[in-house]
C-alpha cells in the first residue's frame, strides 16, 4: 500500500481498509466452479487446423503472376527477344526502304557535268557540300556512264539521276540561279 498518498485521499484510504476482511477465513467462500471456469478460459489450447481447399488453376496462374519468378522470367524472354537477332547476324532478305523497293547500292554515285558552265561547276567543287572525288567532268551527256550517277546537263538544262543500269530514275529542269543547282543535285542524290 502507498502510504504517501496526498491528504485528501487519506479519508478514503482509512474507509477501505476498514471494509477489507481482516481475516481470510470468515471471507464468503467462492462460488463452485468459479476456479474451473477461470482456468479453462486463461489456459492455452491448440487451434483447430482448417480445413485445406486445393486452388483452381486460374487461381494458380494468378499467383504465378503475382510472384518475382514471372517479373524475371518475362525479363529473361525480353533481353533473349532482343539480343539473340543481334547476335545471329542480318536477316538473309534484301533490306527494303520506301515500300518494295530494293535497298540503295554501296556504289558510290558520281556527280557529273555535261557541257560547259565553269562558274557554276567552280561553285560546287568548292562549296563543300559534295565530295571532290564525286565530282567529274563528262564529254557529252550521251557517253557510257558506268554505276548509278547524278547528271548535271548545261546543254539540255537538266538534273538527272541515272541508275547503274543506265535508266532514268529522276529528271528537273536547271535552275536559273547558279545558287539552286546545289540543291537541285542535292535532290536528284536523294532518289537513290
Amino acid at each position: 500500500m502507498d502510504l504517501d498518498l496526498p491528504s485528501h485521499l487519506h479519508s478514503t484510504r482509512d474507509l477501505l481498509m476498514r471494509s477489507l476482511v481482516m481475516h481470510p477465513e470468515q471471507a464468503p467462500a467462492m462460488p463452485a466452479g468459479l476456479a474451473a471456469d477461470l482456468s479453462a478460459r486463461f489456459s492455452t489450447r491448440p487451434a483447430a487446423a482448417a480445413p485445406v481447399e486445393s486452388a483452381g488453376w486460374l487461381d494458380k496462374v494468378r499467383s504465378f503472376l503475382a510472384t518475382p519468378a514471372f517479373g524475371l522470367a518475362a525479363a529473361a524472354v525480353v533481353v533473349m527477344g532482343i539480343a539473340v537477332p543481334m547476335v545471329s547476324g542480318p536477316a538473309a532478305e534484301k533490306e527494303t526502304f520506301r515500300g518494295q523497293a530494293a535497298a540503295a547500292s554501296a556504289d558510290p554515285v558520281r556527280i557529273l557535268f555535261a557541257g560547259s558552265n565553269p562558274g557554276i561547276v567552280s561553285a560546287i567543287r568548292n562549296s563543300g557540300e559534295f565530295e571532290a572525288a564525286a565530282i567529274s567532268t563528262l564529254g557529252n551527256a550521251s557517253a557510257s556512264i558506268e554505276g548509278p550517277a547524278v547528271i548535271v546537263d548545261f546543254d539540255n538544262g537538266t538534273v538527272s539521276s541515272v541508275d547503274r543500269d543506265g535508266s532514268i530514275l529522276h529528271r528537273e529542269e536547271l535552275p536559273g540561279d547558279a545558287s539552286g543547282v546545289a540543291a537541285a543535285i542535292a535532290s536528284a542524290l536523294s532518289r537513290f
